[in-house]
């Protein structure tokens, strides 16, 4: 009668020993690659799970750093741990910092407008600037130019692995980050323009600033046809008539389409092609879509 008795004993005390161990995963993006800051998270605790987003965010572009932290963040777990190092301004004045969101997410890196869109679409729960004299890889107080290593990647796996808690990352600062501002999709005499945020994935497909919902004003149903402008400055890049559909296999192989992409926003594509190199459409302040009906 006994032996039950002290195998469930054991097993409680397996999962309380287990659970008490466990470690939250690290999810690392950053403008350049290799294998550096992952080692430093490894080399804090080995149980780490780690990942690395790809493909690498474009060298220098804070919009891009933001747009694909808010992308990736929500189908991760509360508790992960997210570092994001696309920092020009590395070893200047911009804080360090990790920002907690409401969702239960933490975000690791600097304080430079990387973190606007999860503050904004996942909400602020508490931000800390990291503390140097605690959380700094031994030895690297001499170096100014590579806090993805010496800063973010180990603060992030001491925090993942529990040898810190979030309240031991440094001290507390006002619930608020570096926004970065945003033109809003304008809708005027049956057009709608807005900025083109992005045009330099892996697939090439040029996608703008113009929701869902501001499109939906247009009154364009599926299969109907939209005339698309780009602009560069004042400059017309690019313009032609594309079909309005559901998803890139409604057009021929080739064929140029317009869609709401994933994130919910009009984007432009080729099946099974490159819109961006095939048209040199590029992103930023400057590049605009526009789209009209036929």
């Amino acid at each position: 009668m006994r032996l039950p008795i002290l195998l469930t004993l054991l097993l409680v005390s397996t999962f309380a020993s287990f659970a008490a161990t466990e470690r939250n995963a690290v999810v690392i993006q950053a403008d350049f690659g290799g294998a550096v800051m992952p080692g430093v998270v490894y080399s804090v605790n080995r149980d780490i799970p780690i990942f690395t987003i790809q493909p690498l965010i474009e060298l220098y572009n804070i919009d891009a750093a933001s747009r694909n932290l808010v992308y990736t963040a929500p189908v991760w777990p509360a508790g992960t741990v997210f570092i994001s190092v696309v920092d020009p301004g590395v070893g200047t004045q911009r804080k360090s910092v990790v920002l907690k969101t409401k969702s239960g997410h933490y975000f690791v890196g600097p304080d430079n407008g990387t973190l606007t869109h999860v503050a904004k679409e996942l909400g602020i729960e508490a931000v800390r600037e990291i503390d140097e004299k605690i959380n700094r890889r031994p030895g690297t107080e001499w170096s100014h130019t590579f806090h993805g290593r010496d800063v973010y990647a180990y603060t992030a796996g001491r925090l993942a692995g529990n040898v810190i808690t979030f309240e031991q990352v440094g001290p507390l600062l006002p619930p608020k980050v570096v926004m970065l501002e945003y033109p809003k999709p304008v809708l005027k005499d049956g057009t709608v323009t807005g900025m083109i945020d992005s045009s330099r994935g892996l697939l090439g497909n040029t996608t703008c600033l113009i929701d869902r919902h501001t499109f939906e004003r247009l009154g364009v149903k599926e299969g109907q046809s939209v005339v698309v402008t780009i602009r560069k400055g004042d400059k017309v890049v690019w313009e032609d008539t594309v079909p309005y559909v559901r998803t890139f296999g409604d057009v021929p192989v080739g064929k140029n389409l317009l869609f709401i992409n994933s994130s919910g926003f009009v984007a432009m594509a080729v099946n099974q092609g490159n819109f961006a190199n095939t048209y040199q459409i590029d992103s930023g302040r400057d590049w605009s879509l526009a789209v009209r009906r036929k």
